[in-house]
């Protein structure tokens, strides 16, 4: 026996207009529901969403209009959601990585919603000994759309024990047939093909030589969350493409705030990453007896059709800037989802002017934890404008800090206490930055902003090959004068524990003698030890050591494509300005334990049987007391 919900009356066209795909002239149909003992059927005349209701996932997706009635998901696979976390201690016996994924039983998904404009499934989930975290997770269809809402609430109560939550994600495993889909795509301009010969060697970490020749990882297809809020899985033909999209109108339940980095698709595997650890960031950590709840979501699984890439990218861009300004949506109905937002404004001076390239970040009101490690509750970012004014809208409503920053600051500026009300405007008023500064600058490289990238190699970082061209671009290693070489040429993104010629990295400096006090500063955006818990780097001018960059592993950007991590360090290293000569100046920077390049066998495709140690500077500047 089953129960079917669907809508009386008549059925409306609207023509929404006379525009590049056919997914931009559609039939609004009303919404159909029909709850059956082992599956629920959803349908808007775009799409048709089966649920298995003992699993909790979406078993099939068929695009509908367009003359192309294509099954999306691969057989045997589905949509669902999944979650890495553990207690803490963990439990006995706990699964690998604390990963959880509810297990199949009667009625696990169930029909809550039904009406002609919108039909809503949810999945809920209890605590079990490893992972101590209530919650459900939703699926909801709305009329007009080709697509499918997903979002999940987790819930730590408080008769729970001590927790980490290190990912939870929704992963849909589409079409895995070269007729359905054969390309990644991360922008308009990036078509990657869909690798699927077979593996017949490992060349490092998750990177794998193909039969045909071909190289496929998975982690070269990281983003800038942030950056990227559509990107998905196509098939391309010659008159006709089909694509299926992760779109995301924000990001304000992600962890670690703008410079937040991380997956979106390899393989037959479009995900969207809602809370990870990757790139160093932290998962959230919840004390024993602690209660918690947090919405993640809710994004958009969107499914459309066209003559072309240019026409689905087109469309796709076209229903972000409607979910955005949709958002916060209104059909979300659990408790914790503020439909209802507040706003934030306010003014920032740098000694006393409009600082140029800084940013304001809202987070957690816990300022003893820098924003990047940030994740219990919502955070929100701007840039400053050129006037010193910044706006943020469509808050949460709740206690946090704001942070500044950038504008070439190797620390930020920090205000507590930030109030947000529902429907209010939270004024700050202004905000004085006033730098730390030793006195005169003798010289900068680069510009404190938390990456690499500026550098050699920095903008091409997503690629495995990374640390191998470095032997190739610097056979003397690097060596650089400021002044007369370029940064951006003659500087490498990171310091590989490995040289080719000599273990130092040279940077001089032509300069009058100095007396007083001196300091080097040093921005790390990524730290990663050759050996042993922290790395050995030797800072020393003319001789003289200076001190040690020993930092602990702050993530995983040297080896899988990264130019920061999302752990930031400043190091100061204060020294007798004496040291610093009339003339040519040599400040050296030495991995301690560093090694020879090894050979690594096939040039076209070595095998990096492990990775070196690295440590990517972000900016140093050399002052003088004044």
């Amino acid at each position: 026996m089953w129960q079917s919900f669907r809508a009386s009356g008549f059925v409306a066209i609207v023509l929404l207009g006379l525009l590049s795909t056919a997914a931009h002239a559609k039939a609004s149909a009303d919404v159909q529901a029909a709850q059956q003992p082992d599956q629920i059927i959803l349908d808007n005349g775009l799409l048709r969403a089966v649920v298995s209701t003992r699993l909790g996932q979406i078993v099939s997706l068929r695009k509908r209009d367009g003359g192309h009635d294509e099954e999306l998901v691969a057989q045997g696979q589905s949509l669902y959601w999944d979650a890495n976390g553990e207690t803490v201690p963990a439990a006995e016996g706990a699964p690998k990585s604390g990963y959880f994924r509810p297990e199949e039983r009667e009625g696990r998904a169930r029909l809550v919603r039904a009406t002609p404009e919108l039909a809503e499934v949810a999945a809920r989930f209890e605590p079990t000994p490893f992972f101590p975290f209530s919650g459900e997770y939703h699926y909801v269809m709305r009329r007009g759309l080709s697509g499918v809402y997903a979002y999940v609430v987790l819930r730590h109560g408080a008769d729970q024990p001590a927790a980490r939550l290190y990912q939870t994600r929704f992963v849909l495993r589409t079409a895995a047939d070269d007729r359905v889909f054969n390309q990644w795509t991360l922008s308009p301009d990036l078509l990657v093909p869909i690798p699927r010969a077979n593996v017949v060697n490992t060349l490092t970490d998750a990177t794998f030589l193909l039969a045909d020749g071909s190289v496929k990882t998975k982690y070269l297809n990281s983003v800038y969350w942030d950056q990227v809020p559509v990107y998905g899985t196509l098939g391309v033909f010659p008159s006709y493409a089909r694509g299926v999209w992760m779109i995301e109108p924000s990001g304000d339940y992600h962890n670690g705030g703008p410079i937040r980095q991380g997956q979106t698709v390899h393989d037959d595997v479009l995900l969207r990453v809602l809370q990870d650890v990757h790139f160093g960031a932290s998962p959230v950590a919840l004390a024993s007896g602690e209660a918690w709840a947090k919405v993640y979501g809710p994004f958009l699984v969107y499914a459309n059709e066209g003559p072309d890439v240019a026409a689905l990218w087109a469309d796709a861009h076209r229903q972000l800037n409607e979910e955005r300004k949709a958002w916060p949506y209104d059909f979300v109905r659990v408790a914790e989802f503020a439909s209802i937002r507040g706003q934030v404004s306010g003014t920032v001076t740098l000694n006393g002017k409009p600082p140029v390239g800084a940013r304001v970040i809202l987070s957690d009101p816990d300022a003893s934890v820098d924003w990047t490690a940030q994740n219990r509750a919502y955070s929100y970012w701007a840039e400053v404008g050129p006037d010193g004014c910044f706006h943020l809208d469509k808050v949460a409503p709740g206690r946090y800090t704001l942070y500044v920053d950038g504008a070439d600051q190797p620390s930020n500026l920090r205000h507590e206490g930030v109030e947000v009300r529902a429907g209010r405007d939270t004024k700050v008023g202004t905000l004085h930055w006033t730098p730390e500064t030793l006195g005169q600058v003798l010289w900068q490289l680069g510009r404190f902003d938390r990456t690499a990238a500026e550098f050699r190699n920095g903008r091409d970082a997503r690629d495995y090959q990374m640390v191998l061209r470095y032997a190739q671009q610097f056979p003397y290693d690097v060596d650089l004068t400021i002044g007369q070489g370029d940064p951006a040429q003659d500087w490498n993104y990171a310091h590989w524990s490995w040289y080719v010629a000599q273990p130092q990295w040279h940077l001089r400096f032509a300069a009058k003698a100095q007396a007083g006090r001196a300091a080097l500063t040093i921005g790390v955006a990524s730290a990663q030890p050759a050996h042993g818990p922290l790395t050995q780097v030797q800072v020393a001018l003319n001789g003289h050591p200076l001190g040690r960059i020993e930092l602990p592993k702050t993530g995983t950007a040297g080896y899988r494509g990264g130019t920061q991590d999302s752990p930031y360090h400043v190091l100061r290293f204060p020294f007798d300005a004496a040291w610093i000569k009339d003339g040519l100046n040599d400040l050296t920077l030495e991995h301690l334990d560093a090694e020879r390049f090894p050979a690594l066998g096939d040039a076209a495709h070595p095998v990096l049987k492990r990775n070196p140690g690295q440590v990517m500077y972000d900016a140093l500047r050399l002052e003088v007391e004044q």
